[in-house]
């Protein structure tokens, strides 16, 4: 558990410095002759085209990806030369990769078409596959663990899906025997939204909203996807949804296309965030969706989740961001689901002014739910040696709190069984921790200063002034005897006085317990002579270290890219307090020099995902009752931000 017993050298370093120291164009088809514009669907919404695809793997982690074309395009226009000659053209951009069921590839569109007048709007690449979850509303069936997934998807729609449009528009292809009914039952799939002003791997919340979301004719565009492929193999479809409507002449992309019409009247892009706070067994989290809608006209957003909630959720009373609507609202996990999460759907709506159709758009999203092992959080010395990685870095950033000035910090020390949230931690210092092999040549000056025992040393970066300063510890992980053993630390900062070594090794060691749990108190207590004995006593340290285990739950750390790209991570944590002092003594000595108070809270790979710490003087106000141990004054609170491998 190497972030503790760094924080605990981290601490009472801060002690003797603190308290001492004081799009290109593609080659256009052969265009047939187009006279029959006065044949319009009532609706600008039309099916450009429609594939079934098959996945070759091969040896090499990538794979052949056939598209089959199934119908030629509904343009809505019955222009019979469109429909036979000029299928939309797709290209597939390497490289390819499939490894471990993961597909990913860059699919380029091609617009068919020379002229203006065929520009479309808010295209979405649609992948449809088989569907074996239900639960929300109006019957809507989609994939489950082992099924098929666009695990990026921009969001989901239900448009052109066998199940739903056999008979009302859709038909099987001419060019492939008809077999799509039969095989793709989901009714809610997930698509990647294309535009020219769009990167393959873009946001749509980038996009150049003064483009509207435009396809121009003869231009082309890409979009990265990433597929699950279902366990069972089988192949899948995609389908390319737009928008079109008559423009005004001379045509001009966009103005000379109605908003109101050309564009998609429901919500071209919905951007969900729901906050942490929610594990397997409570909490509450904030939600906010972001509604990028062309004609702005959205009132309410929907959020169904029937595994935590028993009636939809409705967000109204939108604040005006200034080109998008922002809602929010708060969900509460009032049914306590059984499982390790919870699926939510979120929805918003519009309607098509020619068709009076309503469409939606939505978001699927699957909440990681967490909850405390069977056993309890128990932190053994197996996992933290499985935890010390030579070469993965661990950042954490956090900031000071006041509590007499009125600024609590975001967790509360007290609070023994959590959920524990420290994603509202700004980052105002980082800190880099580290292990490093004891034979590396960062390390090769100092190492001789301490016993071979040392299995490695576990290097802090501390963002202290305009220059960082490193603290290295000497570890030694002692698995006979369940201990990690402390051999010393070497400290070249601005806080070791002239004359002093700034390697401190540590014989006996200072050696910390496992297992580490609820139960768990104990004392460490080690007495040092620093430097020459003989004729006289320098310097000596006297370490007193009192811990105990305070409590079981679940801390929120900001780690990105998070869990399923939450922006945030979340694990089983044990809530540890550690009580910490340093005092020295011989003729150099100057007395208690400070006490340290952590409360940490840790995962039960040993991985720290939040710290509190205070610490107190000899002659200043406390910070914290050394009795009570409850946090009077200032505070430094820290948390995981990132790991590096």
């Amino acid at each position: 558990m190497e972030n503790r017993i760094s924080l605990l050298v981290f601490s009472l370093t801060l002690i003797l410095i603190i308290i001492t120291g004081c799009s290109g164009k593609s080659n256009p088809p052969l265009v047939p002759d187009i006279t029959r514009d006065q044949d319009i669907h009532d609706s600008s919404r039309m099916l450009i085209g429609l594939w079934d695809v098959e996945v070759i793997p091969d040896s090499r982690g990538s794979a052949d990806i056939i598209f089959i074309p199934v119908r030629s395009p509904q343009v809505h226009l019955n222009i019979l030369g469109i429909i036979q000659n000029n299928l939309p053209g797709l290209t597939l951009e390497q490289p390819i990769s499939l490894v471990d069921n993961i597909l990913e590839f860059t699919l380029r569109y091609h617009h068919p078409l020379p002229m203006l007048k065929y520009t479309v709007f808010d295209m979405r690449g649609i992948f449809i596959g088989h569907g074996t979850k239900t639960g929300f509303s109006e019957g809507l069936v989609y994939a489950g663990e082992t099924d098929f997934q666009v695990l990026n998807a921009d969001g989901h729609t239900r448009l052109w899906n066998p199940a739903e449009y056999s008979g009302m528009g859709y038909i099987d292809g001419k060019l492939l025997p008809p077999h799509s009914e039969a095989n793709y039952t989901a009714t809610l799939n997930g698509y990647k939204y294309f535009t020219t002003s769009l990167d393959p791997d873009q946001d749509v919340t980038t996009m150049d909203i003064a483009t509207r979301g435009a396809f121009p004719a003869d231009f082309s565009a890409a979009r990265h996807f990433v597929l699950k492929l279902s366990d069972t193999g089988l192949p899948f479809q995609y389908a390319v949804d737009a928008n079109w409507w008559f423009p005004t002449e001379p045509v001009e992309v966009p103005g000379s296309f109605d908003v109101e019409r050309a564009n998609c009247p429901e919500p071209y892009h919905m951007d969900v965030t729901i906050g942490p706070g929610i594990s397997a067994v409570s909490g509450s989290a904030g939600v906010q969706v972001d509604i990028y809608d062309w004609q702005n006209d959205v009132e309410n957003v929907y959020l169904e989740a029937p595994e935590m909630i028993f009636d939809t959720l409705v967000l109204s009373d939108p604040v005006d961001m200034d080109g998008f609507l922002r809602f929010n609202g708060t969900l509460n996990n009032d049914l306590l689901p059984h499982g390790d999460s919870a699926d939510i759907l979120i929805y918003a709506e519009g309607t098509d002014p020619e068709s009076l159709k309503t469409y939606r758009d939505y978001r699927l999203y699957s909440l990681p739910l967490f909850r405390l092992p069977p056993g309890g959080v128990i932190i053994t010395l197996q996992d933290d040696m499985a935890y010390k990685k030579i070469g993965v870095e661990y950042e954490y950033g956090g900031t000071d709190y006041d509590i007499p000035a009125g600024n609590f910090p975001p967790v509360d020390q007290a609070d023994l069984d959590g959920p524990w949230d420290f994603t509202a931690v700004p980052n105002d210092a980082s800190s880099i921790r580290s292990a490093i092999a004891k034979t590396d040549p960062e390390v090769a000056g100092f190492a001789g200063n301490f016993t071979g025992y040392v299995n490695h040393f576990f290097k802090t970066q501390l963002a202290l002034g305009d220059t960082p300063e490193e603290i290295y510890q000497a570890e030694e992980h002692w698995e006979g005897g369940n201990v990690l053993r402390l051999w010393g630390f070497y400290y070249d900062g601005t806080a070791i006085p002239d004359g002093i070594s700034p390697a401190f090794p540590l014989d006996p060691p200072i050696d910390f317990q496992y297992p580490i749990d609820i139960h768990t108190h104990y004392v460490v207590y080690e007495e040092y002579i620093i430097g020459p004995s003989f004729p006289v006593i320098l310097l000596t340290l006297k370490i007193r270290f009192e811990i105990w285990g305070l409590g079981e739950g679940i801390t929120f750390a900001p780690e990105e890219p998070g869990i399923y790209g939450w922006g945030w991570n979340a694990q089983p944590s044990l809530l540890v307090r550690t009580f910490a002092s340093l005092e020295t003594g011989g003729l150099l000595g100057q007395g208690p020099m400070g006490d340290a108070l952590m409360y940490e809270f840790i995962a039960d790979d040993g991985t720290v995902y939040g710290i509190m710490m205070a610490g107190n003087s000899p002659t200043g106000d406390p910070n914290f009752s050394e009795t009570t141990f409850e946090i009077l004054g200032s505070v430094n609170v820290a948390t995981l931000r990132s790991v590096t491998e």
